[in-house]
């Protein structure tokens, strides 16, 4: 099974080398590249062509890179305020129903208490 998969990439670099090979002896006319701003000096067409794959495929990986960046950026916001959340649903559900009616009713520090009917403070 080894010696299988060592023919097909022997076979697949062969190919690929005899296909480059025919791209650069069919692509020898000499072209000159007219930009917006510009234009190139003379050169071969398949490097000509060679050069704008590669310059494609840095910008597609480039916009690539961006949007994976920024989502997972996003996707660290969203986790962050799932957790806050959950915290405050864990604390929540560890408050009392009800207050126990046999306990005094404990209020913030600084909160005045009510007075009851006596004058004094509960």
């Amino acid at each position: 099974m080894r010696w299988i998969r060592r023919i097909l990439v022997v076979g697949l670099l062969v190919g690929t080398w005899w296909v480059g090979w025919e791209f650069v002896t069919r692509n020898q006319q000499l072209v000159s590249v007219h930009y917006v701003v510009g234009d190139t000096a003379e050169a071969t067409l398949w490097k000509v062509v060679l050069g704008s794959f590669f310059a494609g495929a840095g910008i597609v990986i480039l916009f690539t890179v961006w949007i994976s960046a920024r989502s997972g950026l996003v996707a660290r916001r969203y986790r962050k305020a799932l957790g806050r959340l959950e915290s405050e649903i864990h604390q929540l559900r560890n408050l009392p129903l009800a207050p126990d009616p046999d306990e005094p009713a404990q209020l913030a520090p600084g909160v005045p208490r009510a007075r009851s009917a006596t004058g004094r403070n509960a």
